[in-house]
Parts: structure tokens; sequence; C-alpha cells
């Protein structure tokens, strides 16, 4: 024989099962002290359910913030890692090139040619 699946078929029956409870003994109800009136109030609002439901999203936002901050550390790191490399390196020299150098002018006498 399979369970019921339905949560909320669980929370009608116990409200159900209570309800004829009171219904059988009017005479505690009036009572001072009865074991009916003793009980706390019965809260359906937050059923198994929606429990699960809001711990699995709960447990989905922590997952992707723990990633997200992963790849942050990590692309921080290598971040660090490359600005020491290159503060560590010589600095590079002046490029040479490869063509001759053009000669300079020769200065003009000053009487003329």
């Amino acid at each position: 024989m399979a369970g019921i699946r339905d949560p909320a078929f669980w929370r009608r029956f116990s409200l159900a099962v209570h309800l004829d409870e009171e219904k059988a003994n009017p005479s505690h109800t009036h009572g001072a002290a009865s074991p009916a009136s003793l009980r706390p109030e019965l809260k359906h609002s937050d059923t198994w359910l929606e429990r699960n439901r809001k711990k699995r999203s709960r447990m989905v936002c922590i997952g992707w913030s723990v990633s997200l901050s992963l790849v942050v550390i990590i692309a921080g790191i290598v971040l660090v890692i490359l600005w020491l490399k290159g503060s560590l390196l010589p600095a590079p020299s002046a490029p040479t090139s490869t063509l001759a150098p053009t000669p300079a002018p020769t200065p003009m006498p000053p009487g003329g040619a």
C-alpha cells in the first residue's frame, strides 16, 4: 500500500481530528483547564514542502555566492601575479632601428659657398 504523498492531506486530517474532538467533548471547552485548552494552537502556514523549497533555494543562492567568490579570488590572484611579474621584469630598452642612421647635415660656412 502506497503512502499518501500530499502533505496538505495530513494537515487537513489533523485539523479534522481536532475539530471532531472539540465537538465530542463540548463540556471540556468551557472548563478551566482541559487537555484540549493546554495544547498549543496549531499553525499550518508553514508546511514541510514549503520549508524544503525554502531550504533548496537558500542552498542554491549560497552555492552561487561561493562559486562567484572563488572566481573573484582566483581572478584577483592571477592579476596580482601578472602585475608582480610585469614589475619584476627589466624595463624594455629603446627600440633599435635596423636601418642605417641618416648622416647629420653639414653646416654651411658663414660667408656663403
